[in-house]
């Protein structure tokens, strides 16, 4: 019993310790970062919502399933090349960006999903792109 205790007091420990070492990155004068996964991932991402003035939130629609390991790509409007690339660690990303006009295009599972956003100077708050992907991830439609 207590080595099953220990064993979930250290899980528990790992996952707060992963939350709060979440911090935005630095990539080609943009500043990102993408997680929540769990609970503890998206309070994390939460508290960095201040630094960001773009957020992205990759789903399913049938049941409203958060979805990772989705390829984004960032371009200027009218650009042939992306500013930015990543794939994703979480269902949520938070982007500092400089203002302007923008193209996002987000991949998974074969699909692909573009929005066209305004970041404007004096934001507030983020603006916000969702992106819902069919089906969901296991029900046999999707490959690794």
């Amino acid at each position: 019993m207590n080595r099953l205790l220990s064993t979930a007091v250290f899980a528990l420990l790992a996952n707060g310790a992963w939350a709060q070492n979440l911090e935005m990155r630095d990539t080609g004068g943009l500043r990102w970062v993408c997680g929540g996964v769990g609970a503890d991932g998206r309070r994390a991402l939460v508290a960095l919502e201040a630094q960001a003035n773009l957020a992205l939130v990759f789903v399913t629609p049938k049941r409203g399933g958060y979805l990772a390991d989705v390829e984004l790509s960032l371009f200027d409007a009218g650009a042939k090349s992306a500013r930015f690339t990543a794939a994703t660690d979480g269902p949520m990303c938070l982007l500092r960006v400089p203002a302007g006009n923008y193209r996002l295009e987000a991949s998974f599972g074969g699909v692909r999903r573009t929005s066209a956003v305004a970041v404007p100077a004096d934001a507030k708050k983020p603006v916000r792109a969702v992106f819902a992907f069919p089906g969901e991830p296991w029900d046999g439609r999707w490959t690794q």
